[in-house]
């Protein structure tokens, strides 16, 4: 019996209007009715997430959220948070001097969630945008060693994305947790951060059984928590990649594909 879902939103339980469908909501509440504890698990920040929370009804003391890729677990009425992880100033630096060096714009996201970045660029627009929160232009030269951030990124257009992974310093795959959010977004995280860990931390937390778990999802940053689940879904529109982690393969977002998972597997 599944009694935690995972599920990701861009591309999974958002339709490609970044709208979610009456039928994910029915299917949602009802799993909720049944004692499931249903979880957002996103890339995004508090702002981005807190009205999905809102519209699906999420909002009661045993409703939790994964945010930032996993670097942040949190009961959504008290905000205490379960897990959190971070990545130091110096880390920023040292992935900033590699983002001018691959020639690609790039942002970081501080402890306090301030979103920052070196220029003005269509790539943060849209996150400052999705995640209604402001970008603050910094000189990262003058951040300090033991500062703490989320997450450090670079953004740009998918084929600039694309030669970056390829041109990277293999050693910044090594020490950090990279992942790719959207074809637009390449992240780097606290090596032991990701949607999979923040899963088995958030079940171990609430005593569930890792195997009564199921995730849902469809880029790449969705594959640790599908493998680390009890029971991997991935949409019909998701990556190659994603697919093969997966026990199942639902319908596209544009189809409703996480109501047809729950009514499948959940009730």
């Amino acid at each position: 019996m599944i009694k935690l879902v995972t599920i990701d939103l861009d591309g999974t339980l958002f339709d490609n209007q970044k709208k979610i469908s009456e039928k994910n909501k029915i299917a949602i509440k009802k799993a909720k009715e049944l004692g499931c504890n249903v979880v957002i698990a996103t890339g995004r920040p508090l702002n981005g997430v807190l009205p999905v929370l809102k519209e699906l009804d999420l909002l009661d003391d045993t409703d939790y959220c994964i945010i930032y890729n996993g670097a942040k677990i949190f009961n959504v009425k008290t905000k205490e948070l379960v897990f959190s992880s971070s990545i130091t100033g110096s880390d920023v630096k040292d992935l900033y001097y590699e983002a001018l060096r691959l020639n690609t714009y790039l942002q970081a996201f501080c402890i306090d969630e301030t979103l920052i970045t070196k220029e003005h660029n269509p790539y943060t627009d849209v996150e400052a945008s999705l995640n209604h929160i402001k970008d603050e232009l910094y000189d990262f030269d003058t951040i300090c060693d033991d500062d703490l951030f989320l997450k450090f990124m670079m953004v740009n257009d998918e084929e600039t994305l694309n030669r970056v992974i390829k041109e990277i310093n293999p050693i910044f795959k090594e020490k950090y947790s990279m992942v790719r959010s959207s074809p637009i977004f390449l992240e780097f995280l606290n090596k032991n951060t990701n949607k999979g860990n923040a899963l088995v931390a958030l079940a171990n937390y609430l005593n569930i059984p890792i195997e009564d778990t199921m995730a849902i999802g469809d880029q790449d940053n969705d594959i640790s928590m599908i493998k680390a689940a009890g029971f991997g879904v991935c949409m019909a529109n998701g990556v190659d990649e994603v697919k093969c982690a997966a026990d199942f393969i639902t319908l596209d977002n544009e189809s409703s594909g996480v109501a047809y998972a729950f009514e499948k597997f959940i009730l």
